[in-house]
């Protein structure tokens, strides 16, 4: 009888567990890793900020290290994050967005066996100007000192990595979401709409974005003033740095009545289960989740054809994809989900169909472990020349 593998600490390295596409992935990682194998530590480089993610694994018993993190160099981080490699002396040590400028010297001096970075964006919006994060990845990435493996969540990411840092064939591992918790519901559906004053028979879109340059939601609100005699309405979710000048866009459409601001939301299942349409009118994206959970809610997606959306969304078949910036093409494509009920309900039914076979988080997290036990055990080898 064989001995039982040895559980081993993989640190999950973020600067904050805000909303966010990286911010979920981290959240899911350290629910979904095979507790039998892995105990993950989720490292939050900033303070907390009594987040829904935060509280979802606090009740899940994970354990999460707050470093406090009060200004772009602070030393005090890695004097803290150091005592953290000697406490657990992790294997693994998988980094998110800014989260390798702090661990990847430390990675260095306690020798760490695995160190994964997730790129969550195409490479060139990635990049990093400050000195010292710039600094990092040229060695962690151009260079490549320390085995950094970088991995790419959409072919698109992939070939900006290749394009942009000259790294050579990174590993691809597609975000996840815990599908099962989307499954659309018609009770609840009903229920949401009467708690929330939308009339059953409106057709809603929706968009799950936080309010950023990225979303471009002044085209969003731009294509949904071209709906004003048609009963849509627009449900905006997030928040973010241009949420004001936003509000005072939507104020000033024809339809201004029909656009809601829902704010930061925990619920975001349930508001895709009361929506018709999901829509996003992004300028650059990596492998938006919002596009996954509205897909497995059984809606057909909107959205500009950017980044690895493509890769998500059949055309004409899951969903309608526009050029990005393109106003009237917007506008036409919401029109026509708008207009057209049955076509709604057979894009809908092949995006559930889409997500429930290749979005589930539980996919994700085993390509991530598996990629995680080859380097542990000299077994990965994807460009013999690096």
């Amino acid at each position: 009888m064989s001995a039982p593998q040895q559980t081993i600490a993989v640190f999950q390295v973020i600067p904050a567990l805000t909303t966010g596409g990286a911010e979920r992935l981290v959240v899911n990682l350290c629910l979904y890793h095979d507790r039998t194998r892995y105990r993950p530590v989720c490292i939050v480089l900033n303070p907390p900020a009594n987040t829904h993610y935060e509280r979802i694994l606090h009740e899940a018993g994970v354990t999460v290290h707050f470093l406090n993190k009060r200004s772009p160099a602070d030393f005090k981080v890695y004097l803290h994050l150091n005592r953290l490699f000697r406490n657990y002396r992790p294997i693994v040590v998988h980094t998110h967005l800014g989260g390798l400028n702090y661990t990847y010297p430390l990675t260095l001096v306690h020798r760490t066996p695995v160190r994964v970075h997730t790129l969550h964006n195409v490479a060139e919006k990635s990049l990093h100007w400050r000195g010292d994060a710039r600094f990092v990845q040229y060695l962690a990435f151009r260079k490549r000192w320390g085995r950094i493996e970088l991995v790419a969540i959409a072919e698109e990411v992939k070939r900006t990595i290749e394009q942009v840092f000259g790294y050579p064939t990174p590993p691809l591992i597609p975000n996840g979401i815990p599908t099962d918790e989307y499954t659309p519901n018609p009770q609840k559906r009903l229920h949401w709409r009467y708690e929330n004053q939308i009339d059953p028979q409106a057709v809603v879109l929706t968009c799950v974005a936080r309010f950023t340059p990225q979303k471009h939601h002044e085209l969003l609100l731009r294509a949904f003033s071209h709906l004003a005699d048609t009963p849509a309405h627009l449900l905006l979710v997030g928040g973010g740095e241009l949420e004001a000048p936003l509000r005072e866009l939507a104020s000033q459409l024809p339809n201004r009545t029909r656009v809601h601001f829902l704010g930061i939301r925990a619920d975001i299942p349930d508001i895709l289960n009361a929506s018709d349409i999901f829509v996003l009118s992004s300028r650059w994206e990596g492998n938006p989740m919002s596009v996954m959970e509205a897909m497995a809610s059984g809606l057909p997606v909107v959205s500009t054809a950017v980044g690895g959306v493509p890769e998500l969304v059949e055309e004409g078949k899951s969903g309608l994809l526009v050029p990005s910036e393109d106003e009237p093409a917007l506008a036409q494509a919401l029109q026509t989900l708008v207009a057209n009920p049955d076509l709604r309900r057979q894009m809908g039914q092949s995006a559930l169909r889409r997500a429930q076979e290749r979005f589930d988080i539980r996919q994700t997290v085993r390509a991530y472990e598996t990629l995680y036990e080859q380097i542990l055990t000299g077994s990965y080898f994807p460009n013999p020349k690096a």
